[in-house]
């Protein structure tokens, strides 16, 4: 009970109500971002053949890939709901229909025969957000804006959010573990898939084979992302490993990009703007641009 007890105090407690706010145009902004900026009419105008969810897709639904027009209009919908949502007007109505348009739109992505989880994390912080309700919309909204509101009915929501994401990352290395233990680190698994990012291509990646042609190297790189998967829910408990973690995490997904050419950028920038405490680097900056010196033309006139 007092285990219990401790979470839900942990889980619950008070929290600045702009802070709730930030996550809400952070996250709705890099939702909307990304639906700008993925190319889903392409893939819907393939033809029925290339039609092949996953066996547990929800998109088993559907008979065929949906039409060229369809995806368009999914992807027009979306941004502009997302965009209401960011500016906190009429926020369940407009974030539950963008939710909804970017689960058809990455569903699309994902009947190719190849299972893409890159929105997956943000999609799991947007479904949280829209949980905490009107609370969400109290600060920083076209709508209304409560200064200095603070309480548990804005905390809880964020707390949430860190919890995801921490028990995503374990749950990666969890998987590591069980199925290959050490031998993620000790084999030469990490040097072959560098290898294969960079055979075949007409302009090979030098940073993928500078680190697959150093087995020490290549295998420190490997432990490292185990370790730091499998301890980052440490973050939940001790704030103060945040400051090593969190950056570690958003280092390890930039790797990836430029060695491997795999896109996780909705994962780490769903990573920063939940566990960064945006209303105190506002804060720290308002502070910062009044006490930074005028320009010696003003101040002499």
């Amino acid at each position: 009970m007092r285990l219990l007890e401790r979470v839900d105090a942990w889980l619950f407690a008070a929290e600045d109500a702009r802070r709730l706010a930030a996550m809400r145009i952070g996250l709705c902004l890099l939702l909307a971002l990304r639906l700008a900026t993925t190319d889903y009419a392409h893939v819907a105008q393939q033809q029925a053949s290339l039609f092949r969810p996953a066996p547990l897709s929800y998109m088993r639904l559907f008979t065929h890939m949906p039409s060229h027009e369809v995806a368009i209009a999914l992807q027009a919908v979306a941004i502009v709901a997302t965009l209401l949502a960011a500016a906190g007007l009429v926020f369940r109505l407009a974030l539950s229909l963008a939710i909804a348009c970017s689960l058809l739109l990455n569903g699309i992505l994902d009947s190719t025969g190849r299972v893409i989880v890159g929105d997956a994390l943000l999609t799991l912080c947007l479904l949280v957000l829209l949980a905490s309700g009107s609370a969400a919309v109290e600060a920083w909204s076209l709508r209304r804006n409560v200064p200095a509101a603070r309480g548990p009915r804005y905390g809880w929501a964020v707390r949430t959010a860190m919890a995801v994401i921490a028990l995503a990352y374990f749950l990666a290395a969890w998987q590591k573990w069980r199925h290959s233990g050490l031998a993620w680190v000790t084999s030469d698994n990490l040097r072959w898939i560098l290898y294969a990012a960079s055979d075949g291509s007409r302009h090979p990646n030098s940073l993928a084979l500078f680190i697959a042609d150093r087995p020490l190297l290549a295998h420190a790189f490997a432990a490292g992302s185990l370790l730091l998967e499998t301890v980052f829910p440490l973050v939940l408990f001790v704030p103060r490993l945040r400051w090593v973690l969190v950056p570690g995490a958003i280092a390890m997904h930039i790797g990836i990009r430029l060695a491997m050419g795999l896109d996780y950028s909705a994962q780490f920038l769903a990573v920063a703007i939940v566990f960064v405490n945006w209303p105190v680097v506002v804060a720290w900056l308002q502070r910062a641009l009044t006490d930074a010196p005028l320009p010696r033309e003003a101040s002499s006139g």
